[in-house]
């Protein structure tokens, strides 16, 4: 399932660059987005650097969920595709598939197609 990444958590006086909230497709209350809390994201760099996160809450009643990452991801991500992966070994597939692939062109195909 693609989603986009909306902005990074914030409070008033911080920004927690490793989480980020995320709307996904076809998601549009709280109690359909708390399906998803455990469930691992990845977002893909243009430099091929493979971001794995993982949903830890909603956000909101819009059905935007929470995702945190283990380290901070940059600004370019904002707006950017990220994909709802169900189980961890398609994420390793999915990995074996970006580091074969030649240009970012192929890599956001990957993520749209899987």
């Amino acid at each position: 399932m693609k989603g986009v990444i909306l902005n990074y958590r914030m409070g008033r006086h911080h920004i927690y660059p490793n989480q980020v909230i995320v709307k996904f497709e076809n998601i549009n209350d709280k109690y359909e987005a708390s399906k998803y809390i455990g469930k691992h994201v990845i977002w893909v760099s243009p430099g091929k650097k493979i971001f794995i996160g993982k949903v830890v809450d909603t956000h909101g009643n819009k059905g935007n969920l929470r995702v945190r990452f283990n380290k901070g991801i940059p600004g370019q991500a904002l707006g950017d595709i990220v994909l709802l992966i169900d189980n961890i070994n398609k994420v390793k597939e999915i990995k074996e598939k970006i580091r074969n692939a030649k240009d970012i062109n192929q890599i956001r195909s990957i993520l749209i197609n899987a």
